[in-house]
């Protein structure tokens, strides 16, 4: 039997062709893998990309594709991603008015709703719901569809049980969103959906920090009789609530623990205490007594940073209460036990608040207090702040002269009773049966003299001539001279009387001193 061959043409299968929308060139479907990529510019340059592509084809189908793509990118399993999708979704509903964030928002709790999806994916879901609020707040409509701000607020507050994934991000959005809307859609839409969340206040910093952004934005919607009603008294702050808010304070302070920034609920608590005239009430019993029973630590932080963040907030006689209160004299004492190389210290922080006060404020006679009241706060007579203490240059000439007329008064006559002095538990123990080293006297004129040495020496500080020299003269005459008789008017140095004479190790500084000013001027002549 013979077997006839037959040659058969067989022609290699082509691929399957995609349909629909995978038809486009890859151009359109790489927008949506750089939106994953993690590096930032390339998301960016895709959202970019993406909405100028989208309007310039103005397909149907595409923009169809782009929101199911971009709602199932909320969700993505690398974290970085998930940013990069819920910008675009924003941006791109911001670009196309006619698509209705109701229809997204709708998208959203289909896609990745909690009580469907697996277990595994639950995490996923969450962080997709919240993007997607995120994207629906950021396209900047939602004042126009007073529903859809109501739905996203009650799937923020769904979300804030998983707290121990989302943190505190869904309570902040709340927040975000409240910061936008006008009160008509607060009282109408919301007041009633947020009822629970405002009646809770005391209960977290988040709560709280939502009831007073809400105070801040709606006034009229949350008088004084619909506070009682929430809160039972018809103010925030006052005797009974203090308690309340001091846990909620200890909560915020070990919340941003890592962070470390001032937690906003603080720093609209003392705005709100000003403004309904219970500062005194909130500081001395809140924040003096309340904060500082807790050991050293988040606590003792977020009071100094509060402190530093009201300087601009308060009025002359508040300023000088409080820089010479508890809090300053805790404050000196963490800067010295911070010396330690391994310790956290804070007066960085310090030294930027008092920076930008002083930058930002124009009255002198608040800067002077400001610059006085850092300067008194004294350990053993010697100040904490640095003696070249860079701030100075922020100071207006006239608060300028003032301070400099503070400081030769106080190397004059040392008035001890005036500073706020303080020795630490370890150097109280040292001190016990044994006699200083140095005086506190001899402390304070040191640092006094390295201070107007470093005034004159910074070219960046606003001074005249006559200060300068004035400065020189006042160093040199009392390195080398004294006064024996009656003041004269020829020197004007003879006028100022030492309430307590200047010994050998004095004089040697300011003869020192002298030497390094006289060699600044040499230079600047």
């Amino acid at each position: 039997m013979s077997v006839e061959m037959v040659e058969v043409s067989v022609r290699s299968a082509e691929p399957l062709r995609p349909s629909g929308i995978l038809q486009q060139n890859r151009v359109f479907l790489d927008f949506f893998w750089d939106l994953a990529k993690p590096d930032q510019e390339v998301r960016l340059k895709a959202v970019e990309n993406l909405i100028q592509y989208l309007k310039t084809e103005n397909k149907a189908d595409e923009l169809e594709y782009t929101f199911k793509r971009l709602v199932d990118g909320l969700a993505h399993t690398r974290e970085t991603a998930r940013p990069g999708f819920s910008l675009a979704l924003g941006q791109v509903l911001s670009a196309f008015e006619d698509v209705s964030l109701q229809s997204i928002l709708d998208r959203i709790n289909e896609k990745h709703n909690l009580q469907a999806v697996k277990k595994k994916l639950a995490r996923n879901a969450m962080f997709g719901n919240l993007f997607g609020v995120l994207a629906l707040h950021q396209s900047g409509r939602l004042v126009k569809e007073p529903q859809v701000v109501l739905g996203c607020v009650q799937l923020l507050q769904s979300l804030t049980q998983h707290k121990q994934h989302l943190k505190d991000l869904p309570s902040k959005t709340m927040t975000d969103i409240l910061t936008e809307i006008p009160e008509e859609v607060f009282e109408e839409v919301l007041l009633g959906a947020l009822q629970a969340d405002l009646a809770s206040a005391f209960r977290t910093p988040e709560q709280l920090q939502l009831l007073l952004v809400a105070l801040q934005r709606f006034p009229q919607a949350l008088k004084p009789k619909k506070l009682k009603k929430l809160l039972g008294s018809s103010t925030i702050i006052n005797a009974d609530n203090i308690p309340k808010l001091v846990e909620v304070l200890k909560m915020a302070a070990r919340s941003v623990k890592k962070e470390l920034v001032l937690p906003s609920v603080a720093l609209d608590l003392l705005k709100l205490s000003l403004k309904e005239d219970s500062f005194q009430l909130f500081w001395n019993k809140a924040i003096t007594e309340g904060m500082f029973k807790e050991p050293s630590g988040p606590t003792h932080y977020l009071s100094f940073r509060l402190l530093g963040s009201a300087l601009p907030l308060l009025s002359l006689s508040q300023l000088k209460e409080v820089l010479s209160g508890e809090v300053m004299m805790h404050y000196g004492e963490h800067v010295v036990s911070a010396q330690k190389p391994d310790r956290f210290k804070l007066a960085p922080e310090m030294d930027a608040y008092v920076s930008d006060f002083l930058q930002g404020c124009r009255d002198p006679n608040k800067q002077l207090a400001v610059m006085v009241s850092f300067s008194s706060l004294t350990n053993n007579g010697y100040p904490v702040v640095p003696s070249v203490w860079r701030v100075v240059q922020h100071l207006e000439p006239s608060a300028l002269q003032s301070y400099v007329k503070w400081l030769k008064g106080m190397f004059l006559q040392p008035q001890t009773d005036q500073l706020l002095d303080f020795s630490t538990r370890k150097q109280k123990d040292k001190q016990e049966g044994k006699e200083q080293k140095e005086s506190p006297i001899f402390r304070l004129r040191k640092w006094i003299v390295a201070r107007l040495a470093s005034i004159i020496d910074n070219h960046q500080v606003k001074k005249q001539e006559d200060l300068s020299m004035d400065v020189a003269r006042f160093v040199f005459f009392h390195a080398f001279f004294s006064t024996k008789k009656a003041a004269t008017s020829d020197i004007a140095e003879t006028s100022g009387k030492l309430s307590v004479p200047l010994d050998d190790k004095t004089r040697g500084v300011l003869v020192n001193s002298f030497f390094g000013l006289e060699h600044f001027f040499f230079n600047i002549y």
